[in-house]
């Protein structure tokens, strides 16, 4: 079958399975050279399309894409709240970029929320509220981790030295921890591996901002969050201090305190 037509098919819903020249479909996943997932459908009239440069030299994210509005659909949102979930459950990856299709944005919201709610056990309601208020994502990270399978505590450490963060991991042997550097890691991008509190090194100007961007990114207005400053306090923006010299065993309380 040529790639075009196992599209099309993929996207009429008549293709569980299927092999084209580069592509083949999975239950609600069309796969690039059997490993890179290049369409999934979230519903019958709305799809998420990688929104990342595909391997080698290839149009098939073009062609889906005619596709696609060939259906009467476009472009409406990217990554939009949620759609990590899915991916999760529906084809096992963590964050990537993806462009959502549908008739318009509020048809695309309501499919991802309703898809999500369905396979992360979220308490459904207003899940897409006024577009000016703050949204509530906790129900969405802790179901996401029950969903996957991770540990119930996922800290992560942003710029905090590696010697002290093993320290505190003795400490806190119950929470699994994942080490970024100040600068390795766009705030955004934190929410994608689904933290349950973020630990941050503001004894710098980089990390003082940092802690400012978290808290405007999704993840950040809900997630707890802790500072390591030069004498403990608590930066704007920082929901508890530790002091940067201390031993790092005496910063495993208080981030208890903040743990679910």
């Amino acid at each position: 079958m040529l790639d075009t037509e196992l599209i099309d098919a993929f996207l009429r819903g008549e293709s569980a399975h299927g092999f084209g020249e580069t592509l083949h479909v999975e239950p609600e996943v069309l796969i690039l050279d059997g490993y890179w997932h290049a369409c999934l459908r979230v519903t019958g009239d709305c799809f998420i399309l990688r929104n990342e440069e595909p391997p080698g030299d290839t149009a098939v994210l073009d062609q889906i894409a005619a596709a696609l509005r060939a259906r009467g659909l476009e472009r409406v949102a990217d990554d939009l709240p949620g759609i990590t979930v899915l991916t999760m459950e529906k084809a096992s990856l963590g964050y990537v970029s993806w462009q959502v299709w549908a008739p318009d944005r509020p048809a695309a919201e309501a499919a991802v929320a309703k898809v999500v709610g369905e396979h992360s056990f979220l308490v459904q309601g207003e899940y897409y509220p006024d577009p000016e208020a703050d949204a509530d994502y906790e129900s969405e990270y802790h179901g996401a981790r029950r969903l996957a399978g991770l540990p119930t505590s996922l800290v992560l450490s942003v710029g905090v030295p590696p010697d002290r963060l093993s320290t505190l991991g003795t400490a806190l042997e119950d929470c699994h921890f994942i080490e970024k550097k100040l600068g390795e890691i766009e705030a955004d991008a934190c929410c994608s591996l689904i933290p349950t509190l973020i630990l941050v090194d503001a004894t710098s100007q980089q990390g003082q901002e940092f802690v400012m961007q978290i808290r405007t990114a999704a993840c950040g207005r809900v997630l707890p969050l802790v500072a390591v400053t030069p004498d403990g306090s608590a930066p704007l923006g920082a929901d508890a201090g530790l002091v940067a010299d201390a031993d790092p065993t005496t910063w495993a309380p208080p981030i208890r305190n903040l743990l679910p």
